[in-house]
């Protein structure tokens, strides 16, 4: 159990040979049975409280008997309650902490031990102050409990607590809203019947011994089992100075191998430990409460300086080139010139080092790097390359799966890491010796041809590349020049070209007549029947492939194009003469007639002095070609004398 011993000042009297409850009450952790207060009786809330804590001769009455229980205290009072009820350490410092408590108040020294459980007041550009003969409120002596008993914000379990438990709670401080939290939640202190805090009301000496007996018993609960302790250290290390971390109860000290750790925030702590030389250190942790309950923990840890700091530059794992260069850095903090050996061979006595031209052997090899310092400590890298003496490296430029051409080239390029010339074969005839290779005019077979390339180097080494083309012989390429579907000329004209990769005199043929044996083509007055005309033109080259293209057009033979020239509508001539021109793209001489009476036989037509009857007069020219194909316009004039 936690040992708290109540001196008091002002209204609370010290301890006095005269004074009426001087029962010898508790001397060495004797409990003094029969201090009786006249002023409280056995229902009074507070009367256990009070009861007990008198008996254990924490706190006591007046002279005249009486507790005053009702009475309150200052903010002063209840700092030295502070201090001495947990043995807080008393300081003297030179510089006071707040303006109003000055060195030479008798209660300086409890106000700067408890400064950090009962704090003062700190206005913006102002100077701090403490308030020290203003009564202590209820709000002042529930922060001050949590902190004495090591609790932070952390703890709070429940953030809600103050506001579904008290009404008044936005009378509490802003800032230390969570510490009257945890104090509520840890029952340390409880609120009104009609569900208010009131945190600026003063806090009265009876309230004072409920709130301590609880917090004896908070205390005394926490640290019946002995405080938490778990020690974070590591096994092995090579720095001289060694951090040791961990977790502890709050309210524990700590010690490592007899040295107080100095600092401890929210029950965790970190504290350096300095190893002298290399060996095994044997540490030894203990965290110990107020009431004296500790644990221990035992721990080992071992000091041996390191090698140097060696660094391999990127080796690959496997190569196909039978020398390499290595390269690396190496540093150390006690030596500045440290040996680099590559299988037991020296290479460089500095901070960068590097070795050209080391020879592989075919499959693996091991490559062991061992950096030495002048204490003779050793770091070792092993690396591992396996050196495979492949063939070259063989690369065939693009060969188009199919072609129509018989006839291709075929390039490329090798090279070898270990054969400045590699030979290249073709289907097993060489081509070329150097790193460029090339041949023309391969001819190629109806079908698929199968190019074999090969690339040999001087260690027998063979790369193979195969490519496969399929030859198509297709016919010529023929084009047609336009052809109208449609015409009403009774001949046309046709031409076109034609092409072929593997002949250059491919013939073209037009129903099967040959009309060209060159790449132009034209045939002309190609005479055209009534009705649809097909026309089947063949390019066949010197492969017999053919192309057929077939052309489709419908001849319609129309009338001749006739044209009278203007009659007028009325005259009072008796007589009128016409004319006019007909053309016809079948027929040089179409035929003219006028009311069926031939006018003319040429393009151009004319009648004179036509007798007129009175009235209306009708003319009906007709034109017919030599296909029977005829056209007519109809003319009215009307004689009137």
């Amino acid at each position: 159990m936690l040992s708290l011993f109540l001196f008091q000042c002002s209204a609370f009297t010290a301890f006095a040979v005269d004074n009426v409850l001087q029962n010898q009450a508790v001397n060495g952790g004797v409990i003094n049975q029969n201090i009786v207060f006249v002023d409280l009786k056995t229902d009074h809330w507070a009367y256990e409280a009070i009861s007990d804590l008198s008996k254990k001769g924490y706190i006591n009455g007046y002279e005249d008997e009486t507790f005053k229980p009702d009475n309150s205290i200052t903010r002063e009072e209840f700092a030295k309650l502070i201090a001495t009820t947990f043995y807080l350490d008393i300081p003297t410092p030179k510089s006071p902490s707040y303006y109003d408590v000055q060195a030479d108040k008798w209660s300086y020294p409890y106000v700067e031990a408890a400064k950090d459980f009962l704090t003062g007041y700190y206005p913006p550009g102002g100077k701090a102050f403490f308030s020290p003969e203003i009564k202590a409120t209820r709000e002042d002596v529930a922060v001050a409990l949590v902190k004495t008993l090591g609790l932070t914000t952390n703890d709070l379990s429940n953030k809600n607590i103050l506001e579904r438990k008290f009404k008044d709670v936005s009378k509490v401080s802003y800032g230390i809203r969570d510490y009257v939290a945890i104090a509520t939640e840890r029952s340390l202190i409880s609120g009104y019947e009609d569900a208010t805090f009131r945190p600026d009301k003063p806090i009265t000496r009876a309230e004072i011994a409920t709130l301590l007996y609880r917090a004896i018993k908070t205390s005394a609960k926490d640290q019946g089992d002995g405080p938490l302790l778990k020690v974070s250290v590591p096994e092995k290390t090579t720095s001289s100075t060694v951090y040791i971390s961990g977790t502890v109860s709050n309210n524990a000290k700590v010690t490592i191998n007899g040295q107080a750790v100095t600092t401890i925030i929210d029950g965790q702590f970190k504290e350096a430990f300095k190893l002298d030389k290399e060996g095994s250190y044997e540490l030894t942790i203990i965290a110990t409460l107020t009431s004296g309950k500790a644990e221990t923990v035992f721990k080992k840890i071992t000091y041996e300086l390191e090698g140097p700091d060696l660094k391999v530059d990127d080796i690959p794992e496997i190569t196909s080139s039978q020398t390499i260069s290595v390269s690396g850095t190496v540093t150390d903090k006690n030596d500045s010139y440290p040996v680099v050996y590559l299988n037991d061979e020296k290479i460089s006595g500095s901070s960068y080092f590097s070795k050209n031209n080391i020879v592989l052997n075919e499959g693996e090899n091991v490559l062991v790097f061992k950096a030495k310092n002048h204490m003779d400590k050793v770091t070792t890298v092993t690396k591992r390359i396996t050196f495979t003496a492949g063939g070259p490296i063989l690369k065939v430029d693009e060969i188009p799966d199919t072609t129509n051409s018989q006839t291709i080239s075929v390039s490329g390029t090798v090279t070898d890491k270990n054969d400045s010339y590699p030979v290249v074969y073709l289907n097993d005839e060489k081509i070329s010796g150097s790193s460029h290779f090339s041949k023309n005019n391969i001819v190629l077979t109806e079908g698929e041809n199968i190019l074999v390339f090969k690339a040999k180097n001087s260690a027998d080494k063979v790369t193979t590349v195969t490519k496969r083309i399929t030859f198509t012989s297709g016919g010529p390429i023929l084009k047609v020049d336009e052809i109208p579907d449609t015409t009403n000329s009774q001949t046309i004209s046709v031409s076109g070209t034609v092409t072929d990769k593997n002949d250059s005199y491919p013939v073209v043929y037009l129903n099967d007549e040959k009309i060209s044996g060159s790449s132009y083509f034209s045939k002309n007055n190609i005479v055209l029947t009534e009705g649809e005309n097909i026309l089947v033109f063949k390019a066949k080259n010197n492969l017999d492939k053919v192309t057929t293209v077939t052309k489709r057009i419908t001849f319609t033979a129309g009338g001749p194009i006739l044209k009278v020239d203007q009659l007028p509508e009325k005259t009072s001539s008796p007589k009128i003469s016409v004319s006019g021109t007909v053309t016809d793209k079948n027929d040089s001489y179409p035929v003219v007639y006028l009311n069926d009476e031939r006018i003319g036989g040429s393009s151009y037509f004319s009648k004179n002095d036509i007798p007129l009857k009175s009235g209306e007069n009708t003319f009906v020219f007709k034109a017919v070609n030599n296909l029977g194909k005829s056209s007519t316009v109809t003319k009215s004039v009307y004689y009137q004398k």
